[in-house]
């Protein structure tokens, strides 16, 4: 009982963690926010306990977390479906590349092992995540206190019924958020089944995530 209580807790603060990079990326205000974000954070908290613990469907728990984070964004916080899906993409990959640099950490000093980086959960794993945690709010706090982040994305509400095509900017750069998504997508199956791998996984979410801030950054210069 106590662990479930712990993995649900630590999971909702993942996802607060989150969605805290999301907001202070495109500088969006966070505390405005908070009565969807704690539905947000209660629902993919209980939807990951239930992936992990119930179904056994690890491997496909984040890649499931993404699609209602997307969709919760677009019906709750009134974000474009589009724009949820840049800002989803980017706040993923920031959220778990941070994650991926402290177990690193963690796994050099002798803190916890592989097997803790493996587990759905034990006190090895709760260690990780509080540690990410605290990572992504830190990194969250820079931003907002440094007045980092990019401002091409209006703050939400966003008008739904709006549509245009899409320029050959915005094509390249869904094609990049398709590949940071698959990226996250892959990050859970290679942290569980190969981890010498995950140097490589690191890898790809970092230039992943370069070429996500990148175009952002070229974005925000546009506007």
């Amino acid at each position: 009982m106590l662990q479930t209580f712990f993995f649900i807790l630590l999971g909702f603060l993942d996802v607060i963690a989150t969605l805290a990079l999301m907001f202070k990326t495109f500088r969006w205000p966070f505390w405005e926010y908070w009565p969807q974000l704690t539905i947000i954070g209660l629902v993919l908290s209980i939807v990951s306990y239930l992936n992990r613990m119930v179904l056994d469907i690890p491997s496909y728990d984040l890649a499931i977390q993404f699609v209602l984070c997307v969709l919760l964004l677009r019906f709750l916080v009134k974000v474009s479906l589009v724009h949820a899906i840049d800002v989803s993409a980017i706040g993923y990959l920031g959220f778990n590349g941070i994650v991926l640099l402290v177990y690193f950490g963690l796994l050099r000093s002798g803190i916890v092992t592989v097997d803790d980086g493996q587990q759905s959960a034990n006190w090895g794993t709760f260690i990780i995540q509080v540690s990410g945690e605290l990572a992504a709010f830190l990194t969250a706090y820079l931003l907002y206190y440094y007045h980092y982040g990019f401002s091409f994305i209006m703050r939400p509400p966003h008008n739904l019924y709006y549509t245009r095509q899409l320029s050959g900017f915005k094509k390249i750069k869904a094609v990049v958020n398709m590949i940071g998504i698959l990226t996250i997508f892959a990050s859970v199956y290679w942290i569980m089944n190969y981890h010498e791998s995950i140097y490589i996984l690191l890898l790809i979410i970092v230039v992943s995530l370069a070429i996500l801030v990148y175009l952002s950054y070229k974005r925000d210069l546009q506007d």
